[in-house]
């Protein structure tokens, strides 16, 4: 039975786990900043102390897990504002920051695509089963910009900084098989039996302490959280000046255009 949703977002009850599922499926779950306030402030309320959710499955709907950023809320170089350094220059950091603060785990259910900002989202889980036909994609450079959503942090941290900066300068795909090779996933499943997996593995974290389940999962993020904050912050100031690229504008229209972009460096 549905607790509550929000236009994009979708949120049920399963007794003590709660499934959210973005639901924008037309799009691929592109993210947008309604579908961010919506999961940062659910899980944000979960930290309450009543622990009547105790464990979260995080999926989408349709095709894909998050097909990356919403690029028809990208501002166009030319006309892009001027930002202070601490206002984020597009809604993809509270999300991350919300899902690692959270007390209770949060298991992503990745089916399909998951590219860009989608594949930071991802990776921000606390524990990940993959369908079959996951494809992890870090796109951002080829639209003149830099992996965000925490990417900087989330692939060294998972992978070091040799296959990181493989992955990020590249952009290749990686298949669900590679992806389980690689530990960026506990398992690969059917894709059919992803959610059921999922929610296996959900109910049987939901069995233990409350207590003991957030501290556990504090513990393990402690050391990483002021990482985090300083790659974001980084990232923010690289992001918001690389939106005002030439570059930046020429990716979005080759993507647009489906074509491969002709970078000039400035």
């Amino acid at each position: 039975m549905a607790e509550s949703s929000s236009e994009f977002v979708e949120f049920e009850r399963d007794g003590p786990v709660t499934v959210i599922r973005l639901n924008k499926p037309e799009k691929l779950n592109a993210w947008s900043r309604d579908m961010d306030a919506a999961l940062n402030e659910y899980l944000r309320s979960l930290n309450s102390g009543d622990y009547e959710t105790r464990c979260v499955v995080l999926t989408g709907n349709g095709r894909a897990f998050c097909s990356g950023a919403d690029v028809t809320n990208f501002p166009q170089s030319e006309g892009a504002p001027q930002r202070p350094p601490w206002r984020p220059p597009h809604s993809e950091m509270t999300a991350l920051q919300a899902i690692r603060d959270c007390d209770a785990p949060v298991i992503g259910a990745i089916n399909g695509y998951a590219i860009g900002l989608g594949m930071g989202l991802a990776l921000s889980t606390d524990l990940r089963i993959a369908a079959d036909d996951m494809r992890l994609q870090v796109t951002q450079l080829h639209r003149g910009l830099v992996g965000d959503y925490g990417l900087g942090y989330l692939l060294p941290e998972q992978l070091g900084r040799q296959r990181a900066l493989e992955l990020m300068l590249t952009g290749r795909w990686v298949e669900a098989d590679e992806a389980l090779a690689l530990g960026l996933v506990l398992e690969v499943v059917p894709r059919e039996r992803l959610l059921d997996r999922a929610l296996e593995l959900a109910h049987q974290i939901a069995k233990g302490p409350p207590l003991g389940i957030a501290a556990t999962k504090r513990v393990v993020h402690l050391a990483g959280m002021d990482a985090v904050h300083r790659v974001q912050e980084w990232t923010t100031l690289a992001v918001g000046h690389l939106l005002r690229s030439e570059d930046n504008a020429e990716g979005l229209e080759a993507f647009r255009e489906r074509r491969d972009p002709e970078f000039k460096g400035r």
